[in-house]
């Protein structure tokens, strides 16, 4: 694999835990306060630094870092004036907290000490404020492997929840290896905790003598068990990537159609075999490749295995085999004969018709045919301009070839209907648009 440069790295990193983040939080929550939960290590300092840089961007609320001094062991102080030392040089706001009756050598020490942990940093959050946490991939695996050999609750096996309450782990999407190399490409100040090293605990057991064995044996095990985790949240109902905006999904013989702010993997690996020709496969690591390319602003379409396409279109995504055959030469066949007076003749349409319309449309049985969901703008250049309209869509060539002869524009009904809503003051009460599924209509039976 190509080895990237430290801005590749970051912007790859940070546009991947961004859209992690908002995948978990809501818009308000984003723009929200946060205190990040710093103990000088190695994750919660480059968390830290992390969120310090999107508050920087504008891209979040204001950052502060909570340190707890847990009085058990030398080099704490050391801990925290390192963590004292960054955020006086980033004008970071720090508050220490103390914890005075803990005790090393008793029993459950971990758990006690993450408890007591846990309780001052509530205490100390201010109104609306949500805790980071900077626990990552490789933890949540630990504590997936731990949870199989204590607990029979099959959501405590699903490893380390990204939410939990007013808590969030914004990095429980990357691994321990890309944080460091994140601290190495920044220079994110940190020091190793020498507890870590001492196999009496659980979890540095786990550490030091059986995730490295995993590891050597099988190389992709976190990539697996991230895939195995989602899936299982899936069934049981708990997975707050499912839960980040309404998801519709309309099938058809020729193919699915997925409405959603964001995608899951999971169901649209699930629709990819249920369609293909070909037996069923890994097939997640292509679909991650898509989603980050529809982020970079890619439609595509995108190509997969047992002759399976992909394409995205405004919170649409359409999944149908490559051999599909739309009403695109139809189409442009009626659309190019239509006169002008036939044109203007159309009706004008109410935004709330218009999502009327595409309703409809989504529950005709040759709905794949028509999708995108094509609509012709038949009003003033401002108007298309406010619209955000094209004259090129990829589904239909021969379409698009007619409204650049006869100077029409086009939109997508899911486009056309929330920029109507974000832009309502600058619209019109109504439009002059021609979905073209209305035109399909006029042919479908002479197919």
């Amino acid at each position: 694999m190509k080895k990237l440069s430290p801005i590749a790295f970051k912007s790859l990193f940070f546009k991947h835990v961004w859209r992690f983040l908002n995948q978990v939080c809501s818009i308000k929550e984003v723009q929200g306060k946060h205190a990040i939960s710093v103990s000088g290590g190695l994750d919660s300092m480059c968390l830290l630094w992390f969120a310090n840089t999107l508050h920087q961007q504008g891209k979040i609320g204001p950052v502060r870092a909570i340190f707890v001094h847990h009085h058990t062991r030398e080099g704490q102080d050391n801990d925290q004036a390192l963590v004292e030392k960054f955020c006086k040089q980033e004008n970071i706001p720090l508050q220490i907290l103390h914890i005075r009756d803990l005790y090393a050598n008793e029993g459950n020490f971990e758990a006690l000490a993450r408890k007591k942990r846990r309780e001052l940093c509530f205490k100390a959050l201010k109104g609306g404020e949500r805790l980071w946490s900077g626990h990552h991939l490789n933890d949540s695996y630990e504590w997936n492997i731990m949870q199989r050999h204590r607990s029979h609750n099959p959501r405590a096996m699903l490893g380390i929840p990204v939410r939990n309450g007013v808590i969030v782990r914004p990095f429980l999407c990357v691994s321990r290896p890309q944080i460091k190399k994140l601290a190495t490409f920044e220079g994110i100040p940190y020091r190793n905790d020498p507890s870590n090293l001492d196999t009496h605990y659980d979890r540095n057991y786990m550490r030091a003598e059986v995730i490295p064995k995993i590891r050597e044996r099988y190389p992709r095990y976190l990539r697996f068990y991230a895939q195995t985790a989602n899936f299982s949240a899936m069934m049981l109902n708990v997975n707050l990537l499912q839960r980040s905006g309404v998801s519709r999904i309309y099938v058809f013989d020729e193919g699915a159609v997925i409405q959603a702010k964001h995608f899951s993997e999971i169901q649209i690996q699930e629709l990819l075999h249920d369609y293909s020709q070909t037996d069923r496969g890994e097939i997640i690591s292509p679909i991650q490749r898509m989603l980050r390319a529809i982020d970079n602003g890619k439609k595509g379409p995108f190509h997969f295995s047992g002759g399976m396409e992909i394409y995205y279109s405004n919170q649409l995504l359409m999944i149908y085999r490559q051999s599909l055959i739309n009403y695109d030469e139809s189409i442009a066949r009626v659309l190019g004969s239509l006169s002008v007076a036939e044109l203007q003749g159309f009706p004008l349409y109410k935004r709330i018709e218009l999502q009327h319309a595409w309703a409809n449309l989504l529950h005709q049985p040759d709905a794949m045919l028509n999708m995108p969901g094509l609509v012709v703008v038949l009003e003033s250049d401002s108007i298309c301009k406010t619209l955000n309209t094209s004259v090129f869509d990829s589904l239909f060539p021969k379409v698009s070839a007619v409204c650049q002869e006869r100077g029409f524009r086009f939109t997508t009904f899911t486009k056309c209907i929330d920029t109507w809503s974000s832009k309502k003051e600058k619209l019109p009460e109504r439009l002059r648009l021609l979905p073209l599924y209305h035109l399909s209509n006029l042919f479908a039976s002479h197919r």
